[in-house]
């Protein structure tokens, strides 16, 4: 009985322990569901025909922003590209770039929205970043700037999952160069390489909440329409004098011309058949008959006396 006490404290225990661990596995992914962070292997190609492509790892990092009160269904996101800079492998500016230019990044970002009948807008504009040092072409490239995602999903979405796909990088030439400032010169378009250990794209998980609604304020109600005014009503009085019948005969005669058919369920009385005096008297004597006849049988059976 103790051996079997034993067993079942031990085996409590563990259940309990399984419980919590599955608990905080469970608590720990759906936290990081609202952000991942992971390094990208991408492919990216220079507009200058001087340079060639090069394959560089980059970490992505897509993280939902804190929400603010009554922001409804509207979030934002950011989305971080950095270079992984390693010992003699920086990834290279295509050209050279002047202090006083500005660096443009260009995300690509997809939407998954649930469920699938639900959709939802992703706005990816275009940030800058102003270089304050000058690169030489194939020298280290300046850092990216940081993209703020817009999500709007539409009425019905419950969840929304992001996932940051290939980009472009852009310059805007300083000013006083001679070059007008409002035209990009493309620098790399990159996306994510086709091989390689690293080429799973940074995701990231929204959980959508409904938004508050207004209740509508109730429209006034139509004014009822005039009750019409009856009208009076006028009461006629008629006297009918009922005429006496002067001979009993012909007015009996009158009311009932004839005998009707049907029996006694239409009035016929004793003209529509047999009078039911009969058929009492018959059932009488049947039944004098049948206790007659019954005792004289019971007299024949019975035994003579010696």
């Amino acid at each position: 009985m103790l051996k079997f006490k034993a067993r079942g404290r031990v085996a409590g225990r563990a259940a309990a322990a399984g419980v919590v661990s599955a608990g905080v596995l469970l608590g720990l992914t759906a936290l990081g569901a609202q952000a991942d962070s992971k390094t990208v292997s991408y492919t990216c190609s220079p507009a200058a025909t001087t340079a060639t492509a090069v394959t560089h790892d980059f970490t992505v990092s897509l993280t939902e922003n804190p929400r603010a009160a009554g922001t409804g269904t509207q979030y934002t996101a950011t989305l971080t590209i950095v270079p992984v800079t390693t010992a003699g492998s920086p990834f290279p500016a295509p050209v050279a770039i002047e202090s006083g230019a500005s660096l443009q990044l260009l995300p690509s970002v997809a939407a998954t929205v649930l469920p699938a009948t639900a959709t939802a807008g992703v706005s990816t504009p275009s940030p800058t970043n102003t270089v304050t040092a000058n690169v030489t072409a194939q020298g280290t490239m300046p850092a990216l700037p940081v993209a703020t995602l817009t999500i709007t999903p539409s009425a019905g979405a419950t969840s929304v999952a992001l996932t940051a796909k290939d980009f472009k990088i852009n310059m805007y030439a300083p000013a006083g160069t001679g070059t007008v400032t409002t035209t990009p010169t493309l620098l790399y378009t990159c996306v994510i390489a086709s091989s390689g250990t690293n080429t799973t794209p940074a995701s990231a998980t929204i959980a959508v909440t409904a938004s508050a609604s207004t209740t509508p304020t109730p429209s006034p109600s139509a004014t009822p329409s005039a009750t019409p005014t009856p009208r009076g009503t006028r009461t006629v009085y008629e006297t009918v004098t009922a005429k006496p019948a002067t001979d009993k005969a012909t007015t009996r005669q009158e009311q009932v011309p004839h005998t009707p058919a049907g029996g006694a369920a239409t009035g016929g009385g004793g003209d529509a058949g047999p009078d039911a005096r009969l058929f009492v008297l018959t059932g009488t004597a049947l039944m004098l008959a049948a206790g007659g006849g019954g005792l004289v049988l019971r007299t024949r059976r019975r035994p003579a006396r010696q």
